[in-house]
């Protein structure tokens, strides 16, 4: 796999994290809010959040594998 190629893989995994540590952030607060609606606006955004993970795991596997060139 080409050097591009792994770092790209690698930067969408890091995002896709970062997502999903964000929605467990906003889930927390989300549980202890008292405000039904707000509380249902933050859990559509962990939705949002959780989905895009998602895509982008997706998005990474569709990456081109590259086997390095032997000589």
């Amino acid at each position: 796999m080409s050097r591009t190629a792994r770092t790209t893989r690698k930067t969408i995994d890091v995002i896709a994290s970062h997502n999903e540590d964000a929605a467990l952030a906003v889930m927390r607060a989300a549980e202890r809010m008292s405000d039904e609606l707000l509380r249902q606006q933050l859990f559509k955004v962990i939705h949002r959040l959780n989905q895009d993970a998602a895509e982008l795991r997706l998005l990474r596997e569709t990456l081109p594998f590259e086997e390095p060139r032997r000589a």
